[in-house]
């Protein structure tokens, strides 16, 4: 499914803002790179002096190919941690990556006889509570329709009915369960991709990381998933801002809004800078797992607030899937997640909507 997030952290000098978020506008690919590609290329870390409060700002970026991870601590000392996001990234790219042939996924879906790892079987479980909640509009067996439609390589393709219903024949999170650390596929067809979800995933990771190591003050981005932990030595909450779609890839990045995050997760899912248009209305590439074709609204994203990036990631997936009618429907029963939606109307003009309980997060 697309992944499509840019959060760009919010600098109140001008000159310092321009810098800032030039450093960190790395496109994101229609697909989850930050977990799928070859580990960590290029590292910077920085340190700040100490301030009033006697902690000291650490910066950890790192490029992966497509993709980036940003992380910003408040701590006495590093304590490791660079390290141990390294771990971290290398476990989960073992365990989830499709670019790598030796990882459990990739055995999985080759029908080999293997053991599942924590990690496999932590995304499987997420995907299927998530698939349940939703009533599957998120599915993880749908990544070998959005590969064949074209979507991945961004040259769209048409798919014949024929084509599509015999792939739409393996896709079902109903068709495959665990027993014990072992996969069971109804069908041996049936592919699994955890990049609508792997990508929060590791957001919690590394933030279940960094509070097991008693850091208080901390903002985790990987590759547009973030979560921010406690406020700001200054005692300001984590700016972040969401980003509006637009038409041309290479065009000047604009900003629907800024929001303030304490203890929360914010995920973007959508179409970003890939969509395609008929009769002047916008449509999203978002393939809707029940009918194996391309969804027919005018979503073009929707970013959502919750308590973790797992459930964030996953929701903000479901409901490019739904739809916003059909979202504003299931975020009326589920209140405790906050939503916005960016979206066109009839006549082509980008509108915006969000539930009552995202304006508080909203910086004026």
């Amino acid at each position: 499914m697309q992944m499509l997030i840019k959060f760009y952290y919010f600098c109140k000098k001008k000159f310092i803002k321009k810098m800032f978020i030039k450093k960190l506008l790395i496109k994101k690919p229609l697909r989850l790179l930050a977990i799928i590609t070859p580990l960590l290329i290029l590292c910077f870390f920085s340190c700040s002096k100490k301030n009033a409060n006697d902690l000291s700002r650490y910066t950890f970026d790192g490029i992966i190919q497509g993709s980036y991870y940003h992380i910003v601590v408040y701590t006495n000392d590093t304590n490791n941690l660079k390290k141990g996001f390294d771990s971290i990234f290398s476990a989960i790219d073992k365990s989830v990556s499709l670019w790598d042939s030796n990882s459990t996924i990739s055995k999985v879906n080759r029908n080999e006889n293997c053991t599942l790892d924590k990690i496999f079987i932590d995304n499987f479980n997420a995907s299927q509570n998530m698939s349940k909640l939703t009533d599957g509009c998120f599915d993880i067996t749908v990544g070998k329709l959005v590969k064949e439609y074209g979507f991945i390589t961004q040259k769209r393709d048409k798919l014949s009915d024929k084509q599509i219903d015999s792939l739409l024949a393996f896709v079902g999170y109903n068709n495959i369960r665990i027993e014990g650390k072992k996969i069971i596929k109804k069908y041996p067809q049936t592919q699994i991709d955890f990049n609508a979800i792997a990508q929060g995933y590791t957001t919690d990771c590394i933030s279940n990381y960094l509070i097991n190591k008693g850091i208080k003050s901390f903002i985790v981005d990987v590759g547009g998933e973030v979560y921010a932990k406690g406020l700001k030595p200054n005692n300001e909450k984590w700016n972040v801002a969401i980003e509006k779609p637009s038409e041309n890839a290479t065009s000047e990045r604009e900003y629907n809004c800024f929001i303030a995050l304490k203890d929360k997760s914010i995920v973007t899912s959508g179409s970003y800078r890939k969509f395609y248009v008929e009769n002047g209305v916008k449509y999203s590439h978002t393939i809707d797992p029940k009918t194996g074709r391309p969804v027919r609204h005018s979503l073009l994203s929707v970013s959502v607030i919750a308590n973790t990036s797992t459930i964030a990631d996953g929701l903000a997936t479901s409901f490019m899937v739904m739809g916003l009618d059909k979202a504003k429907t299931f975020l009326s029963i589920h209140k405790e997640y906050d939503a916005y939606f960016i979206y066109c109307d009839k006549d082509g003009k980008m509108k915006t909507y969000c539930t009552k309980g995202f304006i508080p997060y909203i910086q004026k």
